[in-house]
């Protein structure tokens, strides 16, 4: 006969056989609420360097070209080639080009502040561009800065 204490012992294994399924049943139903994202390989990027320092208008020391001002004219008046057209149609004039020496002593930024022809000017900058560095760039405050330098470029027919 079943007496009172055993049914008491069949609900307690049955209560203990189906508590690892429960406890089971909420480990997994908590585990689908928090995915875990998958590693994600992040690698730091460095923030964009500083823009270039304005060029200036005039500083303590200026820009020196190899050899001064009498080379730097010698240079213009060896690399320029006057351009066939406007040589045809009797062309003269000064293109004066405005250019920047960097801190480095090197030549950007080459543009026609005073044009006289599109042929003329377009060969005033290229002769400007091709320009080698300069032996001391612009000084200001102890310190080498890039500095807006000018130069008169005359085309004369003979």
């Amino acid at each position: 006969m079943i007496t009172k204490a055993h049914f008491r012992a069949l609900g307690n294994l049955k209560i203990l056989m189906v508590l690892p399924v429960i406890l089971a049943m909420i480990v997994t139903l908590s585990s689908c609420g928090h995915k875990t994202k998958p590693a994600v390989n992040v690698t730091e990027i460095a923030p964009p360097p500083p823009p270039p320092p304005a060029p200036f208008e005039k500083v303590e020391i200026m820009p020196v070209f190899t050899g001064g001002d009498e080379a730097l004219h010698k240079y213009i008046e060896t690399n320029v080639k006057y351009p066939e057209e406007a040589k045809a149609k009797g062309i003269e004039g000064i293109v004066t080009v405005k250019f920047v020496v960097n801190a480095n002593g090197s030549v950007s930024d080459a543009k026609v502040i005073e044009g006289v022809d599109p042929d003329l000017d377009a060969e005033a900058v290229r002769v400007v561009n091709s320009l080698p560095n300069f032996e001391k760039p612009g000084i200001q405050s102890g310190v080498a800065v890039p500095v807006y330098y000018s130069v008169p470029i005359s085309f004369k027919l003979k």
